[in-house]
């Protein structure tokens, strides 16, 4: 998780904000020690991360982002769309400059796109970027020409496209040089341990930011994790589980909030003993989504198989009702299909939560005659594989705060083109066309419900839960907000 128009906010990390009594009683300076389970990847700039959500929007800032009200101007200064949403003028701020000391310019815009359609980039929007027309129309101005409404996706995009220095970005990949115009700059990075921030005096925006160093540690074990807090040694706690998490935040002076929700799924490889829909589809009546929320995300969040859970383009009318869990017609649907004891292995990321829920869905299938079994893959191994489409089965999990017509262009469970998925429906890419083409205008509603039906239908991906993702912060630190790169932490401060 996102647009100009229908933009959901990045989600607080508290449940509640901080009031204005909180941030005044904030000290400038200090030092914020964040706990994340899983190591920095520096290559990963350009794609969203959990590995660097604690640290690389401190660092590398963005033309745009995504805000709590519409797109915030960062590295832009304002914009203009055309009337009939296929142009966007973007004014460039005057004065910033990289921690190397250079000025930003419209040259270093156009570096960052190039880089991120590179073949090898991990860029998740490359697919909407390769179809923008992006051109320096003045000393101080961008001008982007897109062949599909630009309102549903800007913001986003642009929020995932960190603008990067075109002089020392070959070091990103190793971590040797990691140059931004951010609020913070990288004074220490450690593969697969650390990676340590400093104020950066030369910000462009005069008071911040407010924190002088932020050291996020890799701490991959909960029960770590949890002792470095209650003993005061961190402020922050990422990737802990739900369960671990709200335990922890009871424990005294300690919060649960979230970065952003995540929407859990299983997606089905349609071929094999899956090609039949009716297996397909009885897997999604199998599948206990209340059990899912109340065991692995200890009740937080709610079960949900609609394709957009919080599609904010529009309404989604005339969408089939999702499959609700129903044992007997899942078990009537196997044997019709003629598919009991039908082997479907299902691929994960080694992963607590994931293999929390992959236990309670393969239980499920089991009930219904199938024989379910699990690959357990390292995160570089699982996106490798998905990336070559031998992905199989998987469950998948992904922030939900993107527009369907984002999602369409962007997601891999749903793109078109370079799906995880090994088999395209037919007749599913004009469904997908039609929602992009309706951007944020009335046909949006229709469009996005025959799709919407469609998939369903098809039931190849099966969504299960939209739940927060839990991190826990220490109540001396205030204004910690997540957007969807990552921490905000301009702002972020500590009240001692």
């Amino acid at each position: 998780m996102t647009l100009a128009g229908g933009c959901r906010s990045a989600v607080e990390l508290a449940d509640r904000q901080a009031t204005g009594a909180d941030i005044a009683n904030c000290v400038d300076g200090g030092t914020l020690v964040a706990a994340v389970a899983q190591a920095p990847v520096p290559g990963r700039v350009l794609a969203g991360s959990a590995a660097n959500v604690m640290w690389v929007r401190g660092v590398f800032e963005p033309l745009l982002a995504v805000g709590p009200d519409g797109p915030v101007e960062l590295l832009a200064t304002g914009y203009t769309i055309s009337a009939d949403d296929r142009t966007a003028v973007l004014r460039l701020r005057e004065g910033v400059r990289f921690h190397t000391g250079r000025a930003f310019t419209a040259q270093d815009v156009l570096y960052t796109v190039a880089r991120a359609l590179e073949p090898s980039s991990p860029s998740g929007v490359k697919s909407i970027l390769s179809r923008w027309d992006v051109r320096v129309t003045g000393d101080h101005e961008i001008t982007i020409t897109s062949p599909a409404p630009l309102t549903p996706v800007l913001a986003s995009v642009l929020d995932n496209t960190p603008i990067l220095d075109r002089e020392t970005a070959a070091g990103l990949d190793d971590g040797s040089a990691l140059v931004g115009t951010g609020p913070f700059r990288v004074d220490r990075f450690r593969p697969g341990a650390e990676v340590s921030l400093v104020r950066n005096d030369d910000y462009w925006q005069a008071g911040l930011p407010r924190l002088d160093r932020i050291d996020n540690v890799v701490v991959p074990d909960t029960t770590a994790q949890i002792a470095a807090m209650r003993s005061g040694r961190t402020q922050l706690a990422y990737g802990m589980t739900t369960q671990d998490a709200d335990t922890l935040a009871r424990s005294g002076r300690m919060e649960l909030g979230t970065t952003q929700n995540i929407l859990y799924a299983l997606v089905l490889d349609p071929r094999g003993p899956l090609a039949d829909v009716r297996v397909r589809q009885a897997i999604g009546h199998a599948i206990d989504r209340e059990r899912v929320v109340a065991q692995v995300f200890a009740g937080q969040g709610a079960p949900d198989a609609e394709p957009w859970p919080t599609a904010g383009d529009a309404p989604v009318p005339g969408s089939v009702p999702p499959p609700g869990w129903d044992p007997d017609r899942a078990r009537k649907l196997v044997r019709e299909a003629g598919a009991e004891g039908a082997a479907v292995p299902i691929t994960i990321i080694n992963n607590p939560q994931l293999q929390a829920t992959y236990q309670i869905v393969a239980n499920n299938l089991t009930e219904i005659g199938l024989r379910p079994s699990l690959v357990a893959l390292t995160a570089p191994d699982y996106q490798s594989r998905l990336a070559a489409g031998d992905g199989g089965n998987y469950l998948s999990f992904r922030a939900q705060s993107e527009t369907a017509s984002l999602l369409v262009q962007t997601n891999p469970d749903y793109r078109l083109r370079g799906a995880h998925r090994p088999v395209t429906p037919p007749g599913y890419a004009p469904l997908v066309d039609a929602v992009v083409a309706a951007g944020a205008g009335p046909a949006a509603g229709p469009a996005l419900g025959r799709l919407s039906d469609r998939i369903l239908d098809d039931a190849v991906v099966q969504n299960l839960a939209v739940v927060p993702g839990p991190v826990v912060r220490s109540l001396d630190v205030q204004a910690a907000t997540f957007g969807p790169s990552g921490l905000l932490s301009r702002e972020t401060c500590m009240t001692r």
